[in-house]
This record gives C-alpha cells, sequence and structure tokens, in this order.
C-alpha cells in the first residue's frame, strides 16, 4: 500500500500548552486511520493542522510527498483533503441539494465537467438523503444532518477524507448504518482518518489506531495491539475497556 498523506513531526503550540507535540503520522492509499484520545488530547488539533486550517508550530504534512500544510484550507481542499466538524453547520437556508452544491463548486478546482446536479444526485443517493434534496437541513434529524455533512464533503471529490465525531452521538441503529457507510466510502477509493469516541465504530472500521495523550502518540498498531497496550488503557480506555463497554 503506498503512502498517500504524511505528517513528520507535527508540532502545534498556544502560548505555553503543547497541543500536539512532534506526532508523527501515515495514511495509506483507501486506508482507514483511526485516531483516538481521551478530550484535550490534541486530536483536532491534529486534524485542523492536516487540512490546513492551522498552521503547524513545527513539522510539516505532506500528500504525495509534497507539503500542504501552513498553506490555507482551501487550498487543502482543492489538494484533496477535506474535513467534516463535531458540530455541523449547514447551510441553513438552502437546501440539501443546494448545501452539496457548494462543497461541488467551491471545493473543486479548474472548470467543472458534466452536469452538477446529476453528480450531486448521485452523492446523495449514495449518502441515503436523495429523498430530501429539496428539504432544508433543518429538517433532518441528527443522523442526516451528519450525513449531509459527508455527502457536501465528498462533494470536494476528496482523496482524503477527516470524519470529526460522525458517529458520536447517534442511536445503536444509526451509528451502525453509519459504519457501513464509511466501509463503503473507503471501498470507493477515500482514505480516511477518523477521531471516535464510539470505542466499538473506531476499532471495527480501522486498519489502523494512533492514540494521543497531552499531545503526543503514545501508541500505533492494529486496533487489538492498541486496545491491550497497558498506556492506552491507563490513558483512555481505562476500566470501561476491562469491562467490554463503550468508552
Amino acid at each position: 500500500m503506498s503512502v498517500l498523506l504524511t505528517g513528520e513531526s507535527v508540532s502545534r503550540h498556544f502560548g505555553g500548552l503543547r497541543a500536539v507535540d512532534e506526532v508523527d503520522f501515515h495514511l495509506g492509499e483507501s486506508e482507514i486511520l483511526g485516531l483516538i484520545g481521551p478530550n484535550g488530547a490534541g486530536k483536532t488539533t491534529l486534524f485542523s493542522v492536516a487540512a490546513g486550517s492551522i498552521r503547524p508550530t513545527s513539522g510539516r504534512v505532506l500528500l504525495d510527498g509534497k507539503p500542504v500544510s501552513g498553506r490555507s484550507a482551501h487550498r487543502s481542499v482543492h489538494r484533496g483533503i477535506c474535513r467534516t466538524h463535531q458540530i455541523v453547520r449547514p447551510f441553513a437556508r438552502l437546501t440539501v441539494l443546494e448545501n452539496v452544491l457548494v462543497g461541488y463548486h467551491y471545493g473543486r478546482p479548474g472548470p467543472k465537467l458534466g452536469d452538477p446536479r446529476a453528480e450531486v444526485m448521485e452523492i446523495l443517493e449514495f449518502i441515503g438523503l436523495a429523498d430530501r434534496a429539496d428539504r432544508l437541513p433543518g429538517e433532518l434529524t441528527l443522523a442526516g444532518r451528519k450525513r449531509l455533512e459527508v455527502a457536501r464533503a465528498l462533494a470536494t471529490g476528496p482523496r482524503v477524507l477527516l470524519l470529526d465525531e460522525v458517529v458520536a452521538g447517534l442511536n445503536p441503529v444509526e451509528g451502525g448504518r453509519f459504519v457501513e457507510l464509511i466501509r463503503q466510502i473507503r471501498d470507493r477509493g477515500v482514505a480516511i482518518i477518523m477521531i471516535e469516541h464510539v470505542m466499538h465504530a473506531v476499532m471495527s472500521l480501522s486498519d489502523r489506531v494512533i492514540v494521543l495523550d497531552h499531545g503526543r502518540k503514545i501508541a500505533e498498531g492494529l486496533p487489538a495491539e492498541v486496545a491491550n497496550d497497558p498506556l492506552v488503557i491507563e490513558a483512555y480506555l481505562g476500566s470501561e475497556h476491562e469491562e467490554g463497554t463503550d468508552a
């Protein structure tokens, strides 16, 4: 598997706080990489650096071996890196279809070939929102709004998709459907890094898992290896993992 995205000694400091501290990571093509850790571990900050939203204090992120960090979020999107947000914020006065068209028109560089509406409707069909294309986002359930967030990201034509807690907050049935959707996105050739607190979701989906604690990487490996790492159990999973429940 060839490496698509690489982070080299990525650090991000806010004053004296080292939110991300010398973190190395890599993502292969069509791979799902799980990113876990307790609240305040630096997961979202690392996401923001990878997505181009904030500049690293030191280190760099590369796509296909070429630096992409610190060059603005819209340039990262045009290069093929797109992220979702934990708190979804669709354009409230635009329909579901129009929301995704925004991602299509502003997220893809260069001339647009084909029929944009037809391509967006194909994405909505895949996501499961085609029958709600003319609805406003406020008419959707939480699961529907999260699907809309993912659809808008997919409309940019990403090679790397950064998913921020898309399963969290959903009931078990909706969560199970989202897990399957993430697998289908990967099967379409999109590499994924996902932050997730629903342990059974991230452990069942991920090819590898990275664990952050206080901004530093404390473990990396196969899900089963990471789940049984004493440092991980102490820092994040704790007694709930030992008892077999979700964190």
